[in-house]
């Protein structure tokens, strides 16, 4: 296919799909913002004028029904005149700094309370600082941002990042794929090329110096697999991909609706959500319920916790939506001062810090508040609650006896309610390691694997330097969920798995065969997991699962995994 010399580059899988197509190279311009004479009003005009860009795009993605692009946009035109931007930024100028290291130092403030936060999709707010503190400097030294949205010839697209504004600008006829140096697979530029439909591989060192224009291109999304001049030989192995790919989209629609099993041990798919449209999205779906809610959202963007009212209101939507049970995990959101009414001393290191079930007992009103409305939704829908960053037994107890009080004060004021199953997320080794002392005192499990994986192997999974190590398939983590799902066996318990890994064809065969209850994914991926777990051979899923807990690396298990008569 092309003259050149093959070259063949490895990222991290952002989104399914294979592309093959001419590169646009975007290299992102250095800016330096301008020395002002009045910097204060200069940055306040600014922030206004890439918010209303930002709303402008909002509304320009949700009228094409890009509603995930619309959803970042919107957050981000918020973010553009967030009062905690400009205090910070005001704080900075205070000092004496130039206008364009207080921007900096702003930027790398509040990246690092958001990027600190348990969650990975609330952690990749932190990017969205990034952005928009960017796009402010862009518009301030009079760089113009590049328009994507005016490619016409279908391509792949190649830059050292992309920001979800960039992303969202898309069009899916035009731009097969893209690769970025930079980024993560829960970043928002990541999950807005999941809701396109569009191959994304992210991480991919070197790509945009091995790249020129016009230069063929092959990715794979699914696989992170990136080569420059493919030969022939290779570019007709990833024509054939791209068919297979396409064909097990097509074939997994069957599976809408319907429940699937691995062998007689029945495994339910529900969704991962986070907002009102991702509900939507799990009925479109056909999930078999919600395996995950996360509530984070309402209490981001706003200068207050949400009421009772409001939190009532969204919860018995989604428990309505479903005759399923829909999970809502209690907010996870921090130690490090999320939101503007939390306010909690920055830590040295928030990963490890007061955060998840820590932080409650530091603002009980919030917690009490948000219980009480999960009690009052649950007397009519069949909802469920789970509690994060549990890593003690007494923690549990504590947790459940106060839940108790507050369920005992609601029966005293009349208040009608329900007490809903109480389980937790899994996501801390310690849970797992004693996961038969802990399961007596809950009614499910849920496993955590992007956390389970982080903590298991010292790997922060914000440092893309070790992404190598973020592999949920590696035999020391599948080892903690193993043990976490025998303890939930033995003693009658539900246990799920909600992690990235849950929506890998590869992690849901192993967490199936492990007899793993449901595996909770992104509305996109319900059916394709569906489809995944029905083509699983229920023979050797035994052997299977005993070859890879013994594996010494993550790849040997993967090889395992996905060919099950190579086990020793």
């Amino acid at each position: 296919m092309s003259e050149s010399p093959e070259v063949r580059l490895s990222g991290t899988p952002a989104s399914s799909g294979v592309a093959v197509g001419p590169a646009i190279v975007i290299d992102s311009q250095a800016v330096v913002v301008p020395d002002l004479e009045d910097s204060a009003d200069a940055f306040s005009e600014a922030s206004a004028a890439v918010s209303r860009q930002l709303a402008a795009m909002c509304e320009t993605a949700r009228a094409a029904g890009r509603t995930e692009a619309g959803d970042v946009l919107e957050a981000q035109a918020l973010m553009a005149q967030d009062p905690m931007l400009a205090d910070a930024v005001a704080a900075a100028l205070g000092d004496g700094a130039g206008l364009g290291a207080a921007l900096q130092q702003a930027r790398q403030q509040i990246e690092e309370l958001f990027a600190a936060i348990d969650d990975p999709y609330i952690a990749a707010r932190a990017q969205d600082v990034v952005e928009v503190t960017e796009r402010i400097s862009r518009w301030l030294a009079g760089v113009d941002v590049p328009d994507l949205g005016q490619i016409t010839v279908p391509s792949v697209l190649v830059a050292r990042a992309l920001t979800a504004a960039d992303t969202a600008a898309l069009d899916p006829a035009c731009v097969l794929g893209f690769v970025t140096e930079a980024g993560g697979p829960t970043s928002h530029v990541a999950i807005i090329a999941r809701s396109l439909g569009v191959a994304a591989v992210v991480g991919a060192a070197g790509i945009v110096e091995r790249t020129r224009a016009g230069d063929p291109v092959a990715i794979d999304g699914a696989t992170g697999d990136v080569v420059v001049h493919p030969t022939e030989v290779t570019a007709e192995a990833f024509a054939a991909r791209r068919e297979a790919f396409e064909a097990a989209v097509a074939a997994a629609e069957q599976y809408r609706g319907m429940s699937v099993a691995l062998g007689e041990h029945r495994v339910d798919v529900p969704a991962n959500v986070g907002s009102r449209d991702d509900v939507e999205r799990a009925v479109e779906a056909a999930a078999d319920g919600i395996g995950l809610l996360r509530t984070e959202f309402l209490f981001l963007d706003r200068s207050d916790a949400p009421g009772e009212e409001e939190q009532f209101d969204f919860y018995s939507f989604a428990g309505a939506s479903f005759s399923q049970p829909v999970v809502i995990r209690t907010f996870d959101i921090g130690g490090d001062k999320p939101a503007p009414y939390l306010g909690i001393a920055a830590e040295e290191n928030p990963f490890l810090g007061v955060r998840g079930a820590r932080l409650y007992s530091k603002f009980p009103e919030v917690f009490e508040t948000q219980v009480r409305a999960i009690l009052r939704a649950a007397a009519d829908t069949q909802i469920w609650l789970m509690l994060p960053m549990v890593s003690t037994v007494t923690e549990i107890g504590v947790l459940r006896d106060w839940i108790s009080e507050i369920a005992a004060e609601l029966t005293a004021h009349g208040v009608r309610h329900e007490m809903p199953l109480i389980g937790i997320m899994v996501e801390v080794p310690s849970v797992a390691l004693v996961a038969d002392a802990v399961a007596p005192h809950v009614d499910f499990f849920s496993i955590g694997t992007n956390d389970l994986t982080q903590y298991a192997m010292a790997a922060d999974r914000t440092n893309t330097a070790l992404d190598e190590l973020q592999d949920p398939l590696h035999p020391a983590v599948l080892a903690l969920c193993e043990r976490t799902v025998v303890a939930a066996k033995r003693h009658r318990i539900s246990v799920s798995v909600c992690g990235l890994a849950a929506a890998d064809p590869l992690g849901a065969a192993v967490f199936a065969a492990m007899g793993v209850d449901k595996l909770s994914v992104s509305p996109r991926t319900v059916n394709l997991v569906k489809s995944a777990i029905a083509s699983t051979d229920a023979s050797s899923v035994d052997s299977m699962v005993r070859a890879a807990l013994a594996a010494a690396t993550a790849d040997e298990a993967r090889r395992i995994i996905a060919d099950p008569s190579r086990s020793p």
